[in-house]
């Protein structure tokens, strides 16, 4: 791997200004990171606001972290855009609520600093890609010099893992992110779209908050895990393979980082990235991390029709499937609005004591694509990622 696939990794407990001010700098210095930030410059820092949530509930990148990188780069000059296009509408309204839950207002405190208030969309081409030749974009990344990925460590239920690869995907506006998802319904398909957008766009640096994350049923429904780090790397794929392992996942439980290494962009393995700080990957491994879902990683070699069975079973083992928790929805029809694949209607809650309406949604299996975006934008967690029985044995088992 080139030198431009090392990974800083840097020992972070807390979210105080100081101990942040420490491991971020130490973090971007191991690398060598802003030697390319010159006066005038303006820079675009693609932080992950999926939804309006409070930092302390770990589901975007924490604004402590996105201020001290905002004071460094204009220290050197720059003029910083801070954006991203959240599930739902790309609109000013929207968004602005988004930023203020967020708790990101306060940075435009910082002279040079600025919220992204430009709500257009562009059209992208991209013959190299796999999977998305031609898509639409955000438009505010067409306006900055140079792009930085600052993203936040959480499981997936589709893809397993998101993380800095996954970020870029925020740069579709979220009114459309469901089309990509009726587009590319096969999790390789979709992995390389993420893939795609990385080559396409190709952010100067990347940047984890992996100080408090996310386990179980992320990225935006499971439970705040500590994991005590802040990562960086100018490359995603490398980045994405520590993370990954600090989470007990490997390159066949994460499709971005098997699709990356397929097109000979990533590693195989942990073993081919260099990590630097003084930190040891041992260290910051989190035991019994919890997965929103494991993804089929055991092969059989050969062709006969006794490993076929055996591969074929233990995929069936590892189904998922979304599946709302009655007592716990609200009936806001969140999950209806943003299913791509029109697979949800609401219905009648038939005895179920649901928080809201009365109704509750009722999923057709023979539409659902398992893409999980009702599971990811369900405002308050109850659409869960379920497993066959066998399935949830083997995960819990898996820890």
């Amino acid at each position: 791997m080139s030198e431009f696939d090392a990974v800083a990794l840097v020992k972070c407990e807390t979210y105080e200004y100081e101990e942040v001010k420490r491991a971020l700098g130490e973090s971007l210095d191991l690398i060598d990171a802003l030697s390319f930030v010159e006066p005038g410059m303006k820079i675009g820092i693609k932080a992950n606001l999926v939804t309006g949530a409070s930092a302390d509930k770990a589901i975007t990148t924490n604004p402590v972290l996105l201020r001290r990188l905002c004071e460094l780069l204009v220290e050197r000059g720059a003029t910083v855009v801070i954006g991203d296009s959240p599930g739902g509408l790309f609109t000013p309204s929207f968004v602005q609520n988004i930023y203020k839950a967020c708790g990101l207002n306060e940075l435009e405190d910082i002279k040079g600093v600025t919220l992204n208030q430009n709500f257009s969309v562009k059209d992208g081409t991209f013959p190299e890609a796999l999977s998305i030749k031609s898509f639409i974009y955000t438009g505010w990344l067409r306006d900055v010099d140079v792009i930085i990925n600052f993203s936040k460590l959480k499981t997936h239920a589709m893809m397993g893992m998101s993380c800095a690869v996954k970020n870029m995907f925020g740069c579709i506006p979220g009114a459309t992110k469901p089309e990509y998802h009726m587009r590319f319904p096969e999790e390789k398909a979709f992995a390389n779209v993420m893939v795609d957008l990385n080559e396409y766009f190709k952010p100067v640096l990347y940047v984890v908050d992996a100080i408090d994350g996310m386990e179980g049923n992320g990225p935006t429904a499971g439970e705040k895990r500590h994991i005590g780090a802040v990562l960086a790397s100018k490359k995603p794929y490398a980045l994405d393979m520590v993370c990954a392992h600090m989470i007990g996942m490997g390159i066949n439980d994460v499709q971005t980082l098997l699709m990356a290494s397929e097109r000979g962009l990533g590693p195989k393995d942990i073993s081919e990235v260099r990590i630097l700080g003084g930190y040891s990957l041992g260290d910051a491994v989190v035991p019994d991390f919890k997965r929103a879902t494991i993804h089929q990683s055991i092969t059989f070699e050969g062709g006969t029709v006794f490993n076929r069975i055996k591969s074929v079973a233990v995929k069936l083992a590892y189904s998922t499937k979304p599946q709302v928790k009655k007592d716990e929805c609200i009936g806001c029809r969140k999950c209806h609005e943003t299913c791509p694949a029109k697979a949800i209607t609401m219905v009648r809650a038939n005895g179920a004591s649901p928080k809201g309406t009365g109704s509750i949604p009722s999923i057709d299996r023979s539409k659902c694509i398992k893409c999980f975006c009702c599971q990811e934008f369900c405002p308050v967690g109850a659409m869960k990622v379920h497993y066959n029985p066998i399935g949830k044995l083997l995960n819990n088992m898996h820890g």
